[in-house]
């Protein structure tokens, strides 16, 4: 099955750049706005509160003297100017203004809007005053900037990205009005998302359905709409690094609605019940319902006593000066109430009896029904929807007020690249079918034939559904005609008016757009054909359908040069010129092969230029395409390689003399390597022709017609919006600047009349006519600010005025802070300088690696500060409290922190580590072994460390003048040696017989018979050498006595006499490695 989108949970894990990465989604009903905010940090998805910090606020917009007024504030004063307070500005958009669900819904709620046309675009649009006209887009654009605001104020910064949800009724007029209103509002609009599927991913993202599928309904009542949808859950699999995923998915099966029906009907029913009451008490002859003013208060004044009702069996409704002056006071029980909303109750089931009945469901087919949205909470509607489930309870796991905000954040995370996210699949549906119908389509030969849709053959009429009713989004479709005649190919889109919703609320008519296609006429006169001419739509996740793009794909041939390789019929025959008939028959078969070959290539090529506009497959364009596609790129094809020994090309002399250069040099070659070799290569000629190849152009085409016809904003239109919406914006920061400038000298004159009056310190170091001047000069700025201050002129004169009365007051503030500060602070520094001089004093115990100096410099700084301290205090005593201070409790501070970082600097100073212990000096003369451990001989010298080594670099007997690093890499792995060592073993063996009767001398001119190597080493080793050959000479005498039977006995026994000599002189065990010593020794004597 299709994965409609990937989506994901809240462990949002940010990547490298989602520092920067907040987005918002905005759930904007009739009523109310919620706003989600998607942020780094421990709740990366949570609901952004207000300025009043509600986690819901007021999707009202007024302008009201000219000023716009938003949210919270317009919700203020929306009693006071209702005719200019607008509610429900949503659900105008995409309408017309004789759209009888305007002028409905107006009648039902009490709404007293002036709907007239825009003048440019003819949308419906509101009036205020005399010709002041607001179309949707700018009023919405207005709630959009509210909420954008809101969630940058929790946010600490700009928030661009948004995703809205919209209700599912909404077509493409709607979608497209939506998206133009979140450009004005300054928001990259990321998509669009149904309100049922943002609490559809919202419900399931959290849950596990892998071995248990759900299916739930989620019905939602708002203040103005009721929507029902029928949701499954399940899973599927995907195969990721070879291995098999499960996850979970939802998938959107059904929806119904009814647009006008919302909680704010139950308000109304209250509204005018009351109403009729008030008539009745006051015996005035009026109608409270026709009297804006008057609503208001009762719209205001119901609602709280609907809310009672829902936990409560009787409510009260009272109602201050509704009209003429006069109170209005009444109660109302629940059962009076349900009775008054009898037909309500009834049409709030329609749509979920209509659910259940296109899909075939019973009660028990459904695994949960979760309520969303203010309206479900009224008991007699929940008792309602339990009849038609059987009397089944109903579910509440979901919260009704943010459910579908929250579910929004998760699909802008999951858009955004900025988030790491789990996956859950999620597949939306289409609401409404479009049809796709062709006007006057001639085909080569002047018939009207079919035409094909990819991806099958199948024959196409001049209606075609283009996209089905509940079609899975994301959708591209592509509908291919061909054999086209010429200009113009003229089509429609229309709604398919035989689906179950048909058109949506306030369309009348179900076109949507007209378009027509010109150059088809330019490609017929350049190809001869107009090729297949393709229609490329996209229904992307927002649900708007939009042509991506229109082109003509021409397949055409071009002759290509290639390179070939023919063999020689005779090697004498190679310089020949190979012209003539053979080459033409040589020719024959390479073109037939290569003609097989283009027609795949050809196919090949239209599949992987499906995304060129007007470049052709060779990478030519416009008018050289042909040329391009003629010049041949050199490549040397296996097919086109000649079999039959001749060659062939009668176009001209140059081409055959450049052929029969190469085979010349190969005849060469393979000569000579016939000689080395044996073998017989037949000569070749390397030849050039010419083949034909099919190659596919894709060329755009133009689009006109009437296009689109839903009035969206143009560019002009959008500037002009933008430019209005700007306006505002400027006018709203300058007024936050001159309300705040201007609190904040209010706040400071009360500020300071309060603190001279009551503040013991402030009279204290001040005189009663330096209190009486201030005061003076206060209570003339307060009698300005309230009296003559003219906010207009902008906030400059307020922070002004509050900078002189600073210059006055400031001084008297400081002198009474630092009146309080200043004993306590010398206390505290004077005890911190003692404590500095005790830990100075105990630093040769404790820090012994503080030098002297350091000591007495630290010393120094501690004594000069206390001295200067003294000093200060001495002045300050001087003086009367209402003087300027001799010093100010930050000058101590900052001498304070100046000295107590030089101090830390010594005081923190680490203790060094010690230094290492010096190594043994080593005997330059030594060899690497006797470097090492000293050999025996150092241990024979007393000196008791040496370390176990090679014999080879102990040095026993005459073997010790040999390189102990040969002894390393030829140590062998066995006992046994080769012939040539066992023939230098011989004489070793004889030598040894014969030293017991050399002097010391005779041993020191021994070494002389080996190699330069073994001298050098010898020379070394001489005095290790003789002290090793007076201890060993005994056993050496023992050993030349014995006769060697065989070769290998005589090693054998001259490896245990070494191994006996070694353990007399080092105390160590005998070293394989002297083994490597011996050999190399040998092999070198």
């Amino acid at each position: 099955m299709r994965r409609g989108v990937a989506l994901a949970v809240a462990c949002v894990a940010l990547l490298a750049h989602a520092a920067t990465a907040a987005l918002m989604s905005i759930d904007l009903g009739s009523e109310y706005l919620k706003v989600c905010l998607v942020k780094p940090g421990r709740t990366p998805i949570s609901i952004a509160v207000n300025e009043m910090s509600k986690r819901k606020s007021p999707a009202l917009v007024g302008i009201v003297n000219g000023e716009r007024l938003l949210g919270e504030e317009a919700f203020s004063f929306a009693v006071r100017y209702p005719e200019f307070i607008f509610q429900r500005a949503r659900d105008l958009l995409g309408k017309d203004p004789d759209d009888p669900t305007i002028a409905a819904m107006l009648s039902e709620h009490g709404l007293h809007y002036k709907i007239v046309p825009h003048p440019k675009r003819g949308v419906a649009s509101l009036q205020i005053g005399e010709d002041t006209i607001y179309s949707p887009e700018e009023l919405v654009g207005s709630i959009l900037y509210y909420a954008r605001q809101v969630a940058e104020a929790q946010a600490g910064g700009p928030v661009l990205d948004a995703v809205i949800s919209v209700p599912a009724f909404f077509g493409q007029r709607q979608r497209q009005a939506m998206a133009d209103a979140a450009a004005l509002a300054g928001l990259n609009l990321m998509g669009l998302i149904n309100t049922h599927t943002a609490a559809a991913l919202q419900y399931g993202i959290e849950r596990d359905f892998t071995n248990n599928s759900q299916t739930i309904v989620l019905y939602d009542m708002g203040s103005g709409t009721t929507e029902v949808a029928l949701v499954k859950y399940s899973t599927y699999t995907v195969k990721e690094a070879g291995k098999p995923r499960v996850y979970n998915q939802l998938e959107v099966r059904d929806v119904d609605w009814d647009e006008s029906l919302g909680a704010n009907l139950l308000d109304m029913a209250l509204a005018k019940h009351f109403a009729l009451q008030f008539a009745d008490k006051t015996k005035l002859k009026v109608d409270v319902t026709a009297l804006p003013k008057a609503m208001a208060k009762m719209r205001r004044q119901v609602r709280r006593t609907k809310e009672m009702l829902s936990a409560n069996s009787a409510a009260p409704c009272t109602v201050e000066e509704l009209y003429d002056g006069r109170d209005f006071q009444s109660s109302i029980t629940r059962e009076e109430f349900e009775s008054l909303a009898d037909d309500f109750f009834n049409r709030a089931v329609a749509p979920l009896k209509r659910i259940m009945e296109r899909n075939g469901l019973q009660p028990g087919d459904i695994d949960a029904v979760e309520l969303l949205g203010g309206g479900s909470r009224v008991p007699r509607l929940q008792a309602a929807l339990s009849d038609v489930l059987g009397g089944r309870a109903l579910d509440r796991h979901l919260d009704a007020d943010e459910a579908i905000a929250l579910g929004a954040g998760l699909f802008a995370a999951n858009l955004s690249t900025s988030f790491r996210l789990r996956k859950f699949g999620m597949v939306d549906m289409t609401m409404y079918g479009i049809s796709l119908t062709l006007d006057h389509v001639l085909l080569a030969g002047g018939e009207e034939e079919a035409v094909v849709e990819e991806p099958g053959g199948e024959p196409f009429m001049k209606v075609r559904n283009l996209l089905p009713y509940m079609k899975k989004l994301p959708n591209k479709r592509v509908v291919k005609l061909e054999r086209l005649a010429g200009d113009p190919l003229r089509f429609s889109l229309a709604y398919n008016i035989s689906t179950p919703h048909s058109l949506p609320p306030g369309v009348k008519t179900p076109e949507l757009a007209e378009f027509e296609v010109t150059g088809i006429d330019g490609v017929i006169q350049r190809y001869n054909t107009s090729g297949q001419v393709s229609l490329r739509f996209e229904a992307d996740y927002s649900g708007l359908l939009r042509l991506d793009k229109v082109e003509a794909s021409v397949e055409y041939e071009v002759m290509e040069e290639k390179i070939i390789e023919v063999p020689v019929d005779d090697g004498n025959n190679i310089t020949t010129s190979a012209g003539g008939e053979e080459g033409t028959e040589a020719a024959a078969p390479a073109k037939d092969a290569e003609e097989k070959g283009n027609k795949a290539d050809a196919e090949s090529d239209t599949d992987d230029n499906d995304s060129g506009e007007g470049v052709e497959e060779n990478g030519g364009n416009g008018k050289d395409s042909e040329e391009g596609g003629a010049s041949g790129e050199g490549d040397v094809e296996a097919g086109y390689e000649a079999k039959d020994g001749t060659q062939g090309d009668q176009d001209g002399t140059k081409d055959n003399t450049e052929g029969t250069q190469a085979p010349q040099t190969n005849a060469t070659a393979n000569a000579t390597g016939a000689d080395s070799s044996n073998t017989t290569k037949p000569a070749t000629i390397i030849k050039r022709i010419q083949v034909p190849k099919l190659k596919v152009a894709k060329v755009p085409l133009k689009v006109g017609g009437r296009g689109w016809l839903s009035p969206s904003l143009t560019d002009t239109d959008m500037n002009e919006a933008k430019q209005v919406l700007a306006t505002f914006v400027a006018a709203e920061t300058r007024k936050r600047e001159v309300a705040k400038a201007r609190n904040d000298l209010e706040s400071y004159i009360i500020a300071m009349k309060e603190a001279l009056e009551t503040d013991e310190l402030m009279q204290k170091v001040s005189t009663e006519d330096q209190r009486d001047s201030f005061r003076t000069r206060l209570t003339d700025e307060e009698d300005w600010l309230y009296m003559e201050a003219d906010e207009s002129e902008g906030a400059q004169q307020f922070i002004y005025r509050l900078k002189q009365l600073r210059e006055i007051g400031e001084p008297i503030k400081r002198r009474a802070e630092d009146l309080e500060v200043r004993p306590k602070l010398v206390q505290e520094l004077r005890n911190a300088l003692e404590l500095q001089r005790s830990i100075v004093k105990a630093w040769p115990e404790t820090k012994p690696w503080i030098s002297e100096v350091e000591r007495e410099e630290i010393s120094k700084l501690v004594s000069e500060l206390e001295a200067d301290l003294e000093a200060k205090v001495a002045a300050q005593s001087a003086k009367a409290d209402h003087e300027d201070p001799a010093f100010s409790v930050s000058e101590l501070v900052l001498a304070w922190e100046r000295h107590e970082k030089a101090f830390n600097k010594i005081n923190n100073k680490k203790k060094p580590k010690p230094p290492p212990e010096p190594k043994p000096e080593v005997d330059s003369n030594t060899t690497e072994g006797a470097g090492k451990g000293q050999g025996a001989a150092g241990d024979t010298a007393g000196d008791g460390k040496a370390e176990s080594e090679p014999q080879g670099a102990g040095g026993q007997g005459p073997e010790a003048g040999a390189d102990n690093k040969g002894a390393t890499k030829d140590e062998p792995k066995k006992a046994g040696r080769s012939e040539d060592t066992q023939k230098e073993t011989k004489k070793d063996s004889k030598t040894k017989k014969e030293e017991p009767k050399k002097d010391s001398k005779t041993k020191k001119e021994e070494p002389k018979k080996d190699s330069k190597t073994k001298k050098e080493e010898t020379k070394k080793d001489s005095k290790t050498k003789k002290e090793e050959a007076k201890k060993d000479s005994k056993t050496k005498k023992e050993e030349a006595k014995k006769d060697s039977k065989t070769k290998k006995e005589e090693t054998k026994k001259d490896s245990k006499t070494k191994a006996d000599s070694s353990a007399k002189g080092s105390g160590k065990k005998e070293d394989k490695k002297s083994w490597s010593w011996n050999k190399k020794a040998d092999s070198e004597l």
